[in-house]
């Protein structure tokens, strides 16, 4: 069984650009400090404990939000030279060279217990922002 329509396979060439340089980044890393993770988790965990409900939010709540562990590109110059994640998960870039591949690599880590305490989802809306800026999506 197939959820798509049986078409030519296309997929869109990803245009890395390095977190650190501002470079275009051919080699490198996709990649998330493990120390920040379990810093945003234990956040968080601090955080539902302060609420009022786990149910509902206030505009209170909004405003202390903790922030995820941020997703980082870096190219290979960059790792070599000023890269201290002391422990990452760590993507190739040459491991996801399309939008294809990242989406296969989401589906890869939604299955990590500490998916939910990282930026995933805005930094590829950010990076699909960064390469179709005139489409739109309705909830968007």
């Amino acid at each position: 069984m197939t959820t798509t329509q049986q078409a030519t396979p296309t997929s869109t060439d990803i245009r890395w650009v390095c977190s650190a340089c501002g470079q275009p980044a051919a080699t490198g890393a996709v990649h998330i400090d493990y120390r920040a993770i379990t810093d945003a988790e234990q956040a968080a965990k601090a955080w539902d404990a302060r609420r009022h409900s786990l149910n509902a939010f206030d505009l209170a709540d909004v405003f202390t939000m903790p922030s995820r562990a941020q997703w980082q590109v870096t190219c290979d110059g960059c790792l070599q030279e000023q890269h201290d994640c002391g422990g990452c998960y760590e993507i190739s870039l040459g491991q996801v060279p399309t939008f294809t591949a990242l989406l296969r690599w989401q589906a890869h880590l939604y299955a990590k217990s500490w998916f939910d305490a990282t930026n995933w989802v805005a930094f590829v809306h950010r990076l699909a922002q960064e390469h179709a800026p005139n489409e739109s999506g309705a909830a968007w």
